[in-house]
C-alpha cells in the first residue's frame, strides 16, 4: 500500500488489521495496556468520591493542578503499578500515552472554561458524572480510540521508513502528512464503535476490591473493546 501514492486510508488500515498476528493482536489488550484502562476508569470513581488527589503520583502536580498535571499523575500512577507487577511492554508505552491523551480530550470536552487550564474542580464533575451517570463504557471508548491511534501510527510508522523517497512518498513531510491521516481515520472509525453493552461488566469489574480480579475482570472488557475496532477497521476497507 505504501508503494502507492496518496493511498486511502482505509485500505491501509484494513491492510494493516489483517497483517496483524495473534500476539500483536493479543498485546493490545495486553496486562500494561488493562492497567492503564483500570487508572482511567478509576479516576472517575475516586471523582466521583470526591477526590482526584489520590490518582497522582509522588512528585506530580497535586490535585489543583491544570489538566495536563493531572493527566501526567495518571500516568505516572499507571506506570508505577505496570512496573510493580513486571507487566511492561511496548503495547504498554502505547497505553500510557493513550491514558494521558485520554484525560486531556476528557478536559476539552468541558464547554467554557474546558482544555488544559480547566479549573479541578470542574474536571472532577466532569469525570464524575462518567461514574455516576453509567457512562463508564464512554470512557472505555475514549481509550480505545486513544490507543488506536498511538498504536496504528506506531505501526504505520514503523514500516514506512523504507518507502520515504520513492514516488509515492518523496519526502519526510508526505510520509507524516499520510501517517496523520491514517491516525485520524482511526480515531473516526473507532469512535463508532458502540461499547454501550458493557456498561455492567464494566461497572462489576471496577467495584472489586481485589486489584488482581478487578484487572482480570477488565482484561475481557478491554480484550472485547479491542475486537470490535479491529473488526470495524477491518470492514471499513471494503
Amino acid at each position: 500500500m505504501y508503494r502507492q501514492y496518496n493511498p486511502n486510508p482505509l485500505e491501509v488500515l484494513s491492510r494493516i488489521v489483517s497483517a496483524l498476528d495473534r500476539p500483536a493482536r493479543a498485546g493490545l489488550s495486553d496486562a500494561a495496556t488493562v492497567c492503564c484502562l483500570e487508572r482511567l476508569l478509576n479516576a472517575s470513581a475516586a471523582a466521583a468520591r470526591g477526590g482526584l488527589g489520590e490518582l497522582v503520583s509522588p512528585g506530580a502536580p497535586g490535585p489543583r493542578a491544570p489538566a495536563i498535571g493531572l493527566a501526567a499523575g495518571i500516568k505516572d500512577d499507571a506506570d508505577r503499578r505496570i512496573s510493580q507487577r513486571g507487566v511492561s511492554s511496548r503495547y504498554g508505552d502505547i497505553a500510557l500515552q493513550a491514558l494521558g491523551s485520554s484525560i486531556l480530550e476528557l478536559a476539552g470536552q468541558i464547554g467554557e472554561g474546558g482544555g488544559l487550564q480547566v479549573a479541578p474542580d470542574r474536571l472532577q464533575t466532569h469525570l464524575a458524572g462518567f461514574y455516576a451517570q453509567s457512562r463508564l463504557h464512554s470512557l472505555t471508548s475514549t481509550f480505545l480510540v486513544h490507543d488506536f491511534e498511538h498504536a496504528f501510527r506506531y505501526f504505520v510508522a514503523r514500516d514506512i521508513p523504507q518507502f520515504v523517497g520513492t514516488e509515492a512518498l518523496p519526502t519526510v513531510a508526505e510520509s507524516v502528512q499520510l501517517q496523520d491521516r491514517i491516525a485520524g481515520t482511526c480515531r473516526l472509525v473507532t469512535g463508532g464503535v458502540d461499547l454501550g453493552d458493557s456498561e455492567g461488566e464494566t461497572r462489576g469489574a471496577l467495584e472489586q476490591p481485589d486489584p488482581e480480579q478487578r484487572i482480570r475482570l477488565l482484561h475481557g472488557v478491554l480484550r472485547d473493546a479491542v475486537g470490535r475496532g479491529l473488526s470495524a477497521l477491518a470492514s471499513a476497507g471494503g
